[in-house]
């Protein structure tokens, strides 16, 4: 038994700090256990009911905080971008607004309001918030990454009280020592409980760095755009020459990868960008030089990086007597090492990494790199608009699709000079220590990336379902051309006739989306019309402000 304290020796004063540390202790198991707070004797009720705090808030100075990142994946064709602007309305929701309410919603930060176009004020005051990579509406992301303080499992400090001695109460706090991650609030799967399921957090960091900022701290943000080959339904007899009037060496629809590889190897280096984005004036840029890593062109290997390639791993394969791993198919010169038997649409896709990218910037890479890779133009003209002084004024020329558009990671290296490493420890869902954690405060807790409605089942519902979409429209374009074997072998027959050197249909000019855009008769880059110099842009809308602000509203 435990040896009971004799308090018939204890002076007044000290019996009276004794009882108030006990009281502080009760209070705070009450509250620890959802109960009531200890209040005075002769409170009435409706004193009680007024401290009761409205549905669906917490009061935020009852918890500790701490700053986190966190990394997230989301698919942005049912969004109008990442970022959301306070005043502005727009026609579809954005990935802010989603991710402010989940936040809100599971009181992992305090919000007064929720997100709405008569605000003025940022949705993020006092949260620390900070963004990566701005993407624009429709383009995803596979690896965007926020910083922000959220609410904390972490116990507030006491604040004892010393006492005439000036020494510790008797009985001092016995609290076990807070584990970082083990005893934090898992926030990834907190989170994914109520995002749509085309927004899934992947992971958190414990740690970010001091003076973190997920925008200004990022060494290298990579981006990917994927397109199929060919780019569109060939063209059957399409042996009509190209606007130079060389003949084709490929198909209408066929893209030739070599060339577009060769092309994209020139955006390496640092170079002004300013004919490969859309300027934004009211920033008054005038710096458009930007540095550039790594840029190719190469076939998906789905085995590595392709969808739902993960299949291919040992543990996830078929039951077989031998469970060999098969041998490399990374690609050589763009190309896999071991292609299909048959003829089917590939997968390919433009690889840019970066320091920082301007508006558009990877969008009106790959446009030009299409009309490299259809014919339209030589490679040579990327080396064309990279030379300011010789193009100081871009071609009118129309960027490319933004649904292929995706960021793909976000790297922040210790040093700058190490491209592509990764300084931040990441926490994923289903991580070990995670699981640990998970496994020590509930056996019976679900997995939370391989269980049901984990992070894997969910998204696995989302590829399927637009597979069979997929499946369904490709199996129906197949029988459609295979309907006529009659209208097939006259076809098959044309393809053999002599060329024509005439030029009597609408050019056919791939951007990255579902289908071309009828032309016209194309007209070469260098040939179009020009846009303003940045300098003349920018003064206009410096004049513009001026005189608004000169003849005020109304």
């Amino acid at each position: 038994m435990t040896e009971q304290t004799d308090y018939s020796q204890w002076s007044s004063k000290k019996l009276i700090e004794r009882v108030t540390h006990l009281e502080q202790q009760l209070r705070e198991q009450m509250e620890k256990n959802n109960a009531q707070p200890i209040s005075k004797v002769n409170s009435s009720p409706a004193q009680k009911r007024d401290r009761s705090r409205p549905k669906g808030r917490f009061d935020p100075s009852r918890y500790s905080t701490r700053f986190i990142a966190l990394k997230f994946a989301y698919l942005g064709q049912r969004y109008n971008g990442l970022e959301f602007s306070p005043g502005n309305t727009t026609p579809l929701p954005t990935i802010e607004e989603e991710l402010h309410r989940a936040l809100t919603l599971t009181c992992l930060i305090y919000s007064s309001s929720q997100p709405s176009a008569n605000e003025s004020t940022s949705i993020w005051e006092g949260c620390d918030y900070s963004k990566c990579g701005r993407t624009d509406k429709g383009v995803s992301a596979f690896g965007q990454v926020v910083g922000i303080r959220v609410r904390s499992n972490r116990p507030l400090e006491r604040k004892i009280s010393g006492n005439a001695e000036g020494t510790e109460p008797e009985e001092p706090n016995q609290t076990a020592p807070f584990h970082h991650v083990y005893d934090e609030i898992p926030y990834a799967q907190v989170l994914n409980n109520v995002l749509p399921p085309d927004i899934r957090v992947l992971a958190w960091c414990p740690s970010p760095p001091a003076g973190f900022s997920a925008r200004f701290s990022c060494t290298e943000r990579q981006y990917r755009y994927y397109f199929i080959q060919p780019a569109f339904s060939p063209t059957m007899g399409s042996h009509k020459p190209l606007p130079s009037g060389a003949m084709r060496s490929r198909r209408e629809g066929w893209l030739n990868i070599q060339a577009m590889r060769s092309a994209a190897q020139k955006f390496e280096g640092l170079h002004d960008f300013r004919n490969f984005c859309k300027v934004d004036a009211s920033k008054q840029i005038e710096d458009f030089s930007r540095k550039i890593f790594y840029a190719d062109v190469q076939e998906v290997d789905p085995s590595q990086e392709g969808p739902v390639g993960y299949l291919d791993l040992p543990c996830f394969r078929e039951f077989k007597s031998k469970n060999e791993i098969p041998a490399s198919n990374e690609p050589i010169d763009g190309q896999l090492r071991n292609p299909p038997s048959f003829v089917t649409p590939k997968l390919y896709v433009f690889k840019v990494h970066g320091t920082a990218f301007l508006w558009h910037q990877v969008r009106h890479m790959a446009a030009i790199l299409f009309l490299i890779g259809q014919g339209l133009e030589s490679p040579s003209l990327i080396d064309t608009l990279l030379d300011v002084e010789q193009m100081p004024q871009k071609p009118m020329y129309e960027m490319a699709n933004d649904a292929p558009l995706v960021l793909k990671n976000c790297i922040f290296a210790k040093n700058k000079d190490l491209a592509g490493l990764d300084s931040l420890e990441w926490v994923y869902v289903g991580d070990q220590e995670e699981r640990a954690r998970a496994n020590a405060k509930s056996p019976k807790k679900k997995d939370d990336k391989y269980g049901l409605g984990g992070v894997v089942d969910e998204l696995w519902r989302t590829w399927r379902s637009r597979k069979m979409d997929e499946v369904l429209a490709g199996t129906m374009l197949d029988i459609a051309v295979r309907g006529s074997w009659g209208s097939l072998y006259r076809e098959h027959n044309r393809d053999h006739e002599t060329p024509t050197a005439v030029q009597t249909e609408s050019q056919k000019v791939f951007q990255g989306g579902d289908s071309p855009r009828s032309a016209g008769k194309y007209i070469p880059i260098l040939k179009r019309s020009r846009m303003e110099t940045v300098s003349a842009i920018n003064e206009r809308y410096v004049k513009k402000m001026r005189l608004n602000s000169t003849v005020g509203p109304g």
